[in-house]
C-alpha cells in the first residue's frame, strides 16, 4: 500500500521548485509580433528577385486573391498553433474554417493554371531549382521563430501542433516565391511550390514530438 503522505510530499517538491512565470502574451498579440518580425525577413530577399512582371501581376485579379487567400491562410494557421498550444484552448471553429476555406481558394487557384506539355527534363529542373532553394531558405526563421512561440506554450509535442507551424511557414514562403517566379504553368507550380509546401508541413509535423517537447 503506497504510504498516504507521498501526495503531500509531492505537493511540497513542487512548491520549492515553483518559480515566478511571466504571463503569456494573448494569441492574437503574438500573432502580430511574430508577422512584424518574419515579414521583413522574407520580404527583404524577396524584392531583390521580384518577378519583371510583378506589377502586372498584381493587378491581374486572380493572381491578387491568390496572394491575399494564401497569406490569410498562413496567419490563421499561426493563430491555430499558438492556440493550440495552450491547455484546455482550442483553435476554435471561426479560425479553423477560414484557415481551411483561405487555404482551399488559393489551391484552387494555383491548380486553375494551363500546364505545358514541352518542358524537357533539364529546363524543368533548371527553372524549378531556384523556387525550391528559395523556399528552403526562406523558410527557416519564420518556422523557427513560430517554433520558439509555440514553445512558450505548452503544446505536449503535438504533431498537429508541428503540422500548423510547418504550414504557417511554408504558406507565408509561398507567398514571397510567387512574386518571384516568372512561371504561372501548372507542373511547375505543383512540384516546386504546392510539393514543397506540403513536405515542409509533414516533416514540421515529424519534428513536433522533438522539437515541442518540454523537459524540466
Amino acid at each position: 500500500m503506497r504510504d498516504p503522505r507521498w501526495e503531500q510530499e509531492l505537493v511540497d517538491r513542487l512548491v520549492d521548485d515553483a518559480a515566478p512565470v511571466r504571463r503569456l502574451w494573448r494569441p492574437e498579440t503574438r500573432l502580430l509580433v511574430w508577422l512584424a518580425i518574419v515579414l521583413p525577413v522574407v520580404a527583404l530577399p524577396a524584392t531583390r528577385v521580384l518577378r519583371d512582371d510583378v506589377t502586372q501581376r498584381l493587378q491581374a485579379p486572380a493572381f491578387l486573391l491568390e496572394e491575399a487567400a494564401m497569406l490569410v491562410a498562413a496567419a490563421l494557421l499561426a493563430l491555430a498553433a499558438l492556440r493550440g498550444a495552450i491547455p484546455g484552448r482550442r483553435a476554435g471553429t471561426a479560425v479553423s474554417v477560414a484557415a481551411g476555406a483561405t487555404l482551399t481558394l488559393a489551391g484552387l487557384l494555383v491548380f486553375s493554371k494551363p500546364m505545358f506539355v514541352s518542358w524537357t527534363p533539364d529546363v524543368f529542373l533548371m527553372i524549378g531549382w531556384p523556387c525550391i532553394w528559395r523556399a528552403f531558405a526562406w523558410t527557416i526563421v519564420p518556422w523557427a521563430v513560430l517554433i520558439v512561440a509555440v514553445r512558450r506554450g505548452a503544446p505536449f509535442g503535438s504533431r498537429w501542433t508541428g503540422a500548423l507551424v510547418g504550414a504557417a511557414a511554408w504558406g507565408l514562403t509561398f507567398v514571397a516565391i510567387r512574386l518571384c517566379c516568372q512561371t504561372e504553368e501548372l507542373l511547375h507550380l505543383g512540384v516546386f511550390h504546392v510539393l514543397p509546401l506540403v513536405a515542409g508541413t509533414l516533416l514540421s509535423a515529424a519534428l513536433a514530438p522533438i522539437i515541442l517537447e518540454r523537459r524540466t
